[in-house]
């Protein structure tokens, strides 16, 4: 896993997944700090890393580096596979999430293919409160675009190498490799979806 700290000189690409992704407490990248990656079995090592806070987030936000972000294998449904992503507090504290991660699919050198995850029912989120161990999810739902958009429109497939997810508002994004091309449309079409976390279970 590789954490991304968003910072200054930010592209048009990643000024609007930062401005997109405030609203779950997410933002665009910039030069990655290198860790081990992430996959659907693997438990990755992450190197500690402090950002700028999010003036919305929980008044117990948990660290950036105190957060720990896996993908599980894909459940099939009807023209989506869904995952869920799961945030463990490895801290020695409690610590507090809310509201949805932000969401996207990037290649080997970390550019924004297609658009970022569409953060549902984040409206109004609990705050949820992680004992050290402890672990939350959210759904992110795929639809399924292979072999030429599926059942979209404008949607001319590409392939990443990871998601990249920032945990509810957290400046700092997590490269998350599922250990298959991720496909993604180059376009402007809307092809992911996230829920806001929830507890584990």
């Amino acid at each position: 896993m590789r954490r991304i700290l968003a910072g200054p000189g930010l592209t048009m690409t990643a000024l609007v997944v930062l401005l997109t992704g405030c609203t779950g407490g997410t933002a665009p990248s910039t030069p990655p700090a290198t860790s081990a990656p992430a996959s659907p079995s693997a438990t990755p090592t992450t190197t500690p890393t402090s950002g700028p806070v999010d003036p919305n987030a929980p008044a117990g936000q948990c660290a950036d580096d105190a957060l720990q972000v896996t993908i599980s294998a894909p459940d099939s449904g009807a023209g989506s596979s869904y995952y869920e992503l799961s945030f463990t507090n490895t801290g020695g504290a409690s610590c507090e999430l809310r509201g949805a991660p932000g969401v996207s699919v990037v290649d080997a050198s970390g550019t924004q293919l297609g658009e970022a995850a569409d953060q549902v029912n984040d409206d109004a989120p609990p705050t949820l409160t992680l004992e050290p161990g402890a672990s939350v999810t959210a759904t992110l739902q795929a639809t399924n675009i292979e072999p030429d958009g599926g059942p979209l429109t404008n949607c001319p497939v590409v392939h990443g190498t990871a998601y990249l997810v920032y945990p509810p508002h957290s400046f700092t994004g997590v490269l998350v490799e599922t250990g298959e091309p991720v496909p993604a449309c180059e376009s402007d079409t809307v092809f992911l979806h996230v829920e806001p976390v929830q507890q584990a279970g």
